[in-house]
């Protein structure tokens, strides 16, 4: 048993092993972060894993999806042991007599490859089985895919090799050639002659064809034509990898091209093998200094983004960034939130009440007031984006069609602003004569469609490595970024024109022909948000009591459009108000804005999360003209959470989970204190109206929670069927039977 265990520890496939846990962490980390995406908690709270295990290429997931991904862990499969044997060869001087040394190499160090296929594939039956219901023959045919894949690479990759690469014995034949391939090879740096006493034990080493074999000496050699026959393999690597780096950075020309839209699994390990590269070559070009090498790198390369070089700073489509930058100071908030001024956009608004009553008065009871809608959504990914698409059509079928007549305005956050933007615009194009039935579940999976992989891609093929492409709107150009990929995706996916803009709905809303939307924003500098709408809405952007004056009250609102007049704030494109409104942290980019000081934008969701705030202020400012001309209030709030869960128990907590729970516990609690206040908001606004107000609550709930739906920009079929199901669970059943009651007064 000793010898066994022995002859285990001094086999080749162990002592890599152990080399790689003692010398290179940098290298190990991507292993592990592959396995704490697909298979842990933090990527299941972003739906990464959806991405890697149902993997989606021209809309469909199969053979060639897989095919595909495939070939990209094919490439970060060889990529690892290429770096690990740059790096370490030249402690194992018995390769030198093997007549395939690289292929011998890679088959004994595949351990940590070997357990992350066999995670993968269980991950990805489990996935495909229970949370996409394909039958196993077909997930048995996507990993046929897979497998076809990853076999294409390194069959390549032998041939290249198999080519380029010789054993000692098969490139030194002569002591002529031993010169001649010495000055080739004399300028590539390498690490000194490795002495004796440092080379790696190694007794035994696995075949080609699976079998131990005892390793040989190559005394004869000599350590210096050792090493020549390490650096000709080194230099051949070299060009595979620049190969590689060419591949990805090709794909940043043709992002839009649907064929270029390789499945982001796929992207992510084409990036994770360049990365992978590149630490690589800093460790051994630098040696020892490697991980500091690697540390400055990054250091410098994260300073160099803040001079927007290559268009490391996303913009805000439609605005012009040429022209004199807005003062961002409170001398110009005041002047724009003055009482002259909030008067005169108080009266512009009028006209627009008055053409929704008009609209909404029945001419056969002419004196019969009509009830008066506002629609609150909240953010969540595109599970919100859904549910407030299915919540809407559900009521529009109880309206009979009329929901978006009664409806005076639409705010909110993130996923579900893009729900009912996408529903609005096909309400539209009905009034414009088009044949469209809004209660058609085809439009609740158009807007579904995916988003992540797009986004995924431009980050690692464009924003990551060398973001100096350009588009052209209008007079404008802009570099192109995952922002953009976003906007473009999304209006794909909903038949949306990109070029729409905010003022492209004014007259529209004017005539109250479809309700108000507007979009918010917060501001990262000062907290503030900006609010976009092609109106003036100055009224929402300080409070309006009889003290409203008085300096101490802050402005903690900015009407974007007069803001930025000079800048074309209202030929902001709808997608990018929408984007800038959904800015979810790391995954879209922070927009930044021409003002002096810039002005960078974040998820609107991080202060009003449900669009209520928005709500309230609007109805503070005419709750004159609600209370005369209305019989009630009705507010729509659609949210993809619980308002009212349960509090957990507390749990026993180790000390960095104490030491990080302050900061935690406000992020996780976010919901909960908007709910609070919007509770006595709600309350106080009620009593204004004199008892007119009622609000209406619609909550996206799954019977296990394991089971809800990621937020995420990706949904799997069974989230999309349990969001469907939710509408007949007893809290929006009873909803819809409150909603149905108001809709008969």
């Amino acid at each position: 048993m000793i010898t066994l265990l022995k002859d285990l520890y001094y086999s080749f496939p162990f002592q890599l092993l152990m080399l790689s846990i003692k010398r290179h962490q940098f290298l190990l980390f991507f292993w592990v972060f592959l396995m704490v995406i697909i298979i842990g908690k933090f990527g299941a709270h972003i739906g990464m894993p959806a991405v890697f295990l149902d993997p989606e290429y021209l809309g469909h997931v199969g053979y060639l999806s897989f095919s595909i991904v495939g070939l990209g862990f094919g490439t970060l499969y060889v990529t690892w042991n290429i770096v690990v044997y740059i790096l370490n060869s030249h402690r194992f001087p018995f390769m030198a007599s093997l007549q395939y040394p690289l292929g011998m190499f890679f088959i004994n160090n595949s351990i940590l490859p070997a357990v992350f296929i066999i995670s993968y594939v269980v991950a990805i039956i489990h996935h495909q089985t229970v949370n996409e219901y394909q039958p196993l023959p077909d997930v048995l045919l996507g990993l046929l895919g897979f497998a076809a894949g990853f076999i294409l690479i390194l069959l390549l990759t032998a041939l290249y090799f198999n080519l380029a690469n010789r054993n000692a014995e098969s490139i030194f034949k002569s002591d002529k050639d031993v010169a001649r391939r010495k000055k080739l090879f004399s300028k590539i740096p390498y690490t000194e002659i490795v002495e004796a006493h440092h080379y790696t034990r190694v007794d035994f080493y696995v075949t080609n064809n699976l079998n131990i074999r005892h390793t040989r000496t190559v005394e004869h050699y000599g350590p210096a034509l050792q090493q020549l026959v390490f650096k000709r393999h080194h230099f051949n690597a070299f060009i595979a990898f620049i190969i590689a780096f060419l591949l990805l950075i090709s794909i940043g020309f043709f992002l839009e091209n649907p064929f270029f839209q390789i499945p982001i699994a796929a992207s992510g390990f084409l990036f994770l093998s360049l990365l992978m590269s590149l630490f690589g070559m800093f460790l051994y070009w630098t040696g020892s200094w490697g991980p500091i090498a690697i540390i400055t790198f990054v250091i410098v390369a994260n300073h160099l983004t803040k001079y927007d070089l290559f268009g490391s700073q996303s913009r805000a489509y439609g605005l012009n960034y040429d022209t004199e930058k807005a003062a961002y100071n409170l001398e110009t908030l005041r002047a724009l939130a003055s009482d002259s001024t909030i008067l005169n956009d108080e009266h512009y608004f009028i006209p627009i009440l008055e053409n929704w009553k008009r609209k909404n008065t029945d001419p056969h009871h002419p004196e019969k007031k009509p009830v008066m809608y506002f629609v609150n959504v909240s953010g969540g990914g595109l599970r919100s984006a859904m549910f407030t698409t299915v919540v809407l059509q559900r009521l529009d079928s109880l309206a009979k069609g009329k929901l978006f007549d009664k409806a005076f305005m639409i705010c909110g956050a993130s996923g579900g602003m893009m729900g009912v933007t996408y529903l609005r615009e096909l309400f539209l194009k009905e009034k414009d004569g088009f044949a469209i039935n809004l209660q058609d579940s085809i439009y609740a999976a158009k807007v579904t469609k995916d988003l992540l992989n797009p986004v995924a891609l431009a980050i690692l093929s464009n924003d990551a490595l060398l973001p100096y492409h350009k588009f052209t709107l209008g007079n404008y150009k802009y570099f192109i970024d995952r922002g953009y990929a976003f906007e473009r995706a999304f209006c794909r996916n909903t038949d949306m024109r990109f070029e729409k803009t905010l003022d492209d709905y004014r007259q529209p809303e004017y005539d109250a022909k479809i309700p108000v939307m507007i979009y918010h924003t917060a501001i990262m500098n000062d907290s503030r948000r900006f609010f976009m709408s092609p109106h003036p809405v100055s009224f929402l952007m300080r409070p309006l009591g009889e003290n409203a004056m008085d300096n101490k009250l802050e402005i903690d609102g900015v009407d974007f459009c007069k803001f930025f007049e000079k800048q074309g704030g209202r030929h902001l494109l709808v997608s990018s108000a929408l984007r800038m409104n959904a800015t979810f942290p790391f995954i879209l980019p922070n927009p930044v804005l021409p003002s002096n000081p810039p002005t960078y934008v974040m998820d609107g969701g991080a202060l009003d999360n449900f669009g209520i705030e928005t709500t309230i202020r609007f109805m503070k400012a005419f709750k004159e003209w609600i209370t005369a001309n209305t019989s009630g209030v009705v507010i729509l709030q659609i949210r993809d959470t619980e308002k009212m869960e349960e509090p957990e128990a507390p749990k026993q907590k180790t000390l960095v989970a104490r030491l990080t729970d302050p900061l935690g516990t406000v992020y996780n609690n976010m919901e909960n204190m908007q709910d609070f206040l919007t509770d006595y908001r709600v309350d106080e606004m009620d009593q204004e109206l004199r008892g007119k107000l009622s609000f209406v609550l619609f909550e996206y709930t799954s019977d296990k929670k394991e089971e809800k739906a990621a937020m995420s920009f990706h949904l799997t079929s069974r989230d999309r069927r349990d969001i469907v199901r939710s509408l007949g669970r007893a809290n929006n059943t009873n909803a819809f039977k409150r909603v149905e009651g108001y809709l008969q007064k």
